[in-house]
This record gives structure tokens, sequence and C-alpha cells, in this order.
């Protein structure tokens, strides 16, 4: 068993055993990539747009017929304005490929129209 305030291993804390169901354990990620991916997320959620995705280092898969809203809420806040984060590597009809505007291994974003609607939302 694992000791107070260390991590055992199948990686769950084990002083979060026995507390009140009002705690929460608050994540944080320090990558650039990992911010503006969860970033992009929360807009796309605030806007109704339905998607799906596995991780930062997964394209996001919009739902069918919801890409032009999609790159209409995530273009402004990355790639327009002085301080743009990312440039537009490929534009096309159902796939949307950002890079960033950084010179050491650029990260790559990738936002891609789905052939389903799966689910909306939820705000």
């Amino acid at each position: 068993m694992a000791e107070k305030g260390k991590l055992c291993k199948t990686a769950r804390a084990s002083t979060h055993f026995g507390r009140s169901a009002t705690h929460t354990a608050v994540l944080e990620n320090d990558s650039s990539k990992g911010k503006v991916f969860v970033e992009v997320k929360k807009l796309l959620g605030e806007a109704k747009i339905g998607f799906q995705n596995l991780s930062s280092g997964h394209p996001i898969v919009v739902n069918k017929g919801q890409f032009a809203e999609a790159t209409a809420v995530i273009k402004p806040a990355l790639v327009e304005g002085d301080a743009a984060r990312y440039s537009v590597e490929k534009d096309e009809s159902r796939e949307l490929v950002l890079v960033e505007n950084i010179s050491k291994q650029p990260g790559r974003m990738v936002i891609k129209e789905s052939p389903f609607a799966w689910h909306a939302a939820t705000a």
C-alpha cells in the first residue's frame, strides 16, 4: 500500500482515499500546446460545437456540418491578431492544419470534419 502523499502504482494519489466528496484535485498542464488545446476545447464547448478527440497529440474531429463554425471560432483565437500563436499551414474544405509560430520544433494542431455527428457539446 502506498504511503500518504505518495502515488501508488496505479497512479492514484493515496491522499485522496478517505476524503470527502467535495474535495477535488486540480490538474494543471504546463505545456503551451496543452494549454492551447484546453482553450480550444473550451471555445468549442461554449459555441456548442460537437467534437471528438483523445488528447492534444490527436486531431480535433468536429461534427459533420459544423466545420465552418469551428474554424470561425478557432481562427480568431489562435491565428489572427498581433500576437498570433499559430499560422495556417493548410486550409481545405474539411481540414485545417495550424502550426505554432516558434522556430524550435513547432507543434501542429489539426482540426478535421467528421463524416458523423456524434453528439452536441454540452455547456
